[in-house]
């Protein structure tokens, strides 16, 4: 395998070098020159590529091969970071993605503002995902000034994705989770500080269903400088009931930190009972640091990981990142590890060979903007 190395020709990117990966379903990734050369940066960045390229899996039979493009028609997705500035609060000088460590390995970015016809420095945040009955994996994200939007992937490797026309859900609904059923999907999704939900039967064309399905003051959030709710995250119990996780919100312009993880129980998903106490955050067992926006993953032994962002803890040796935590009984959560660094708005998802991919928001803090990036995990 050969890698291809060239400067970016943007003058706002002169300091990037492009790495392409030929014949992987890894399209891309930016790198920032810093005190490196470029031969040596170049070297480092394709031995690593060749370990990537490596331990891919190959795609099914009846899939596209790898690099073989979109399906005719549709336009092409993972176009990478678009250019703009680091969001206010970040640190000036963190690692990029591509640098980030944890214990889930980087694969780089699928999806930036100009897939979606978006102008370079435009948001596409908020990632969630379904598996398809044919093993590829269908994309939701918001995209700014444009509502909820989807894109499909080439391959059941989940790397590589072309955006999917329209829009599912209008400008204003924030945060989807993703949550098949047999009738087909709901997605649930912040609106004027509460959750509500949606559904679909083909997961692109959605109905909104009437009332909240949590409220702020339902949450105890009312009295609290973040006083909003995060998109709701399901998982089944054995008693044939659901579990919904899900934060508090950041009012805009507000500090970072200082958010916790809550729970609630239902019988049909739309009417949700508040459990006691706090699943993270100030205020429970075991992991009191500022948690936010959670994903869970619900694994076969009946415990449930959980996925969040930790930003703002003023003190703390952890870095800002996408952790995870694994309950047996999904509600007291003991112990952490940190998934990816510089990272969060997470959602994991488990492909049909069975491996585990991260996908999650991430912001290339050197001029190039936010997007979705994927990384593979064991768990």
């Amino acid at each position: 395998m050969a890698c291809n190395v060239f400067p970016m020709s943007q003058p706002q990117s002169r300091n990037t070098l492009i790495v392409e990966y030929p014949h992987t379903d890894f399209c891309m990734n930016r790198i920032p020159m810093r005190t490196l050369s470029r031969l040596a940066l170049a070297a480092a960045i394709c031995a690593q590529a060749t370990v990537a390229w490596a331990q891919t899996v190959p795609p099914p039979s009846g899939f596209p091969p790898p690099g073989g493009g979109p399906p005719s028609g549709a336009p092409p997705g993972g176009g990478g970071f678009p250019s703009g500035p680091p969001p206010s609060g970040m640190p000036p000088d963190f690692p990029s993605p591509s640098g980030a460590t944890g214990s889930c390995a980087v694969v780089g970015p699928v999806l930036g503002a100009t897939d979606f016809g978006l102008t370079a420095g435009q948001q596409v945040a908020d990632v969630t995902s379904v598996l398809l009955p044919d093993g590829r994996v269908r994309l939701y994200a918001v995209a700014q000034g444009v509502g909820v939007v989807s894109a499909i992937s080439l391959t059941a490797q989940g790397v590589s994705f072309a955006v999917e026309p329209g829009v599912r859900l209008p400008d204003g609904a924030g945060m989807p989770r993703a949550v098949p059923f047999a009738e087909g999907v709901r997605l649930f999704f912040t609106s004027e500080n509460g959750i509500k939900s949606a559904v679909s039967s083909d997961g692109l064309t959605f109905t909104q269903e009437p009332g909240f399905r949590m409220t702020a003051a339902a949450a105890g959030f009312t009295n609290t400088p973040n006083a909003a709710t995060s998109g709701a995250t399901v998982v089944p119990l054995a008693d044939g009931r659901y579990r919904m996780y899900f934060s508090d919100l950041a009012r805009p312009g507000g500090t970072p930190g200082g958010h916790l993880v809550k729970s609630a129980v239902s019988r049909d998903q739309l009417n949700w009972a508040i459990e006691d106490g706090v699943r993270l955050g100030a205020g429970a067992p075991a992991i009191t640091e500022s948690a936010e926006h959670p994903f869970a993953l619900p694994n076969p032994d009946g415990s449930v990981t959980l996925f969040y962002g930790k930003n703002g803890n003023a003190g703390s040796s952890n870095r800002f990142g996408v952790y995870a935590s694994t309950s047996a009984d999904g509600l007291t959560f003991a112990s952490e590890t940190l998934a990816v660094a510089f990272a969060n708005d997470s959602d994991a998802l488990r492909l049909s060979d069975g491996s585990l991919v991260l996908y999650y928001g991430t912001f290339e803090p050197r001029g190039n903007g936010s997007g979705i990036t994927v990384a593979r995990c064991p768990y």
